[in-house]
């Protein structure tokens, strides 16, 4: 376990005040304008956002299949074991030769 540092006894504070060259415009509280800038951002976004979701999903579901495989696999073993000793059970003996 490491030893922290001491936090400064001054910190250092912004004593400049910086002007935008050009401020942005203020935005409007008209409900359609407002509608229309949300609507252009997410069309904007959206084919990213699908992109990382659908990546995601691949991801949450291959994660899944890596640890169902041995229990399904075991499943499958178990039933293909009871199907080869019913068939086997099922079968005339046949005499030795």
């Amino acid at each position: 376990m490491g030893i922290s540092k001491p936090a400064p006894r001054f910190l250092p504070t912004l004593t400049e005040v910086v002007h935008l060259a050009n401020p942005p415009e203020p935005v409007s509280n008209n409900n359609t304008e407002t509608d229309a800038l949300v609507a252009k951002v997410m069309q904007a976004v959206s084919p990213h956002i699908e992109n990382q979701l659908r990546e995601l999903v691949n991801d949450l579901v291959m994660e899944q299949l890596r640890d169902l495989s041995p229990r399904i696999q075991h499943d499958v073993e178990q039933l293909v074991r009871a199907a080869v000793e019913g068939a086997l059970a099922d079968m005339p003996a046949t005499s030795a030769r």
